[in-house]
């Protein structure tokens, strides 16, 4: 009886700890228009995509950020002013136009480092850029100044 008793207790609390994360959530996000999300969103999608569909837009009212699909494979993410978070392109190179999105230092970087390299994706988070290439995958961070900080590879 105790044996049973104790995986009841400790499926519960493992059911407990799993809850949604920082993914998609039915219940805080909803779908919005483009023209909702905020200006600097809209700016960024106009120049870096021209004539590329988007294929929806995503408000997370948890963390108030916007996620957006685009034809091509693209995912971003931006912050609730609507600058860019993360630029996602799915194993496939990003054009080398959004890679100028970066800090002059980390694009010398890759150019002196890394010359002919292509980046999957970039992400921008408080202190830190973090960017993969795609083959072979590899994982550049670097400080909001851009001086390169490590590289990890998987």
């Amino acid at each position: 009886m105790k044996n049973y008793l104790y995986l009841i207790v400790l499926f519960a609390t493992i059911a407990w700890g799993i809850g949604p994360g920082r993914g998609e959530n039915k219940t805080t996000d909803r779908k919005i228009s483009m023209s909702e999300l905020p200006q600097p969103a809209r700016q960024l999608l106009r120049t870096y995509f021209p004539g590329a569909r988007v294929l929806q837009c995503v408000h997370s009212r948890t963390w108030d950020e916007y996620g957006v699909k685009v034809s091509g494979g693209y995912d971003l993410e931006f912050d609730r002013k609507g600058r860019w978070e993360e630029i996602d392109s799915h194993d496939t190179p990003l054009d080398s136009s959004l890679v100028k999105l970066l800090p002059a230092p980390v694009a010398e970087y890759l150019e002196q480092h890394y010359p002919g390299a292509k980046v999957e994706s970039m992400e921008q988070r408080k202190n830190v850029y973090k960017i993969t290439l795609v083959r072979p995958e590899t994982h550049l961070y670097f400080s909001k100044t851009g001086e390169f900080v490590k590289e990890r590879n998987d």
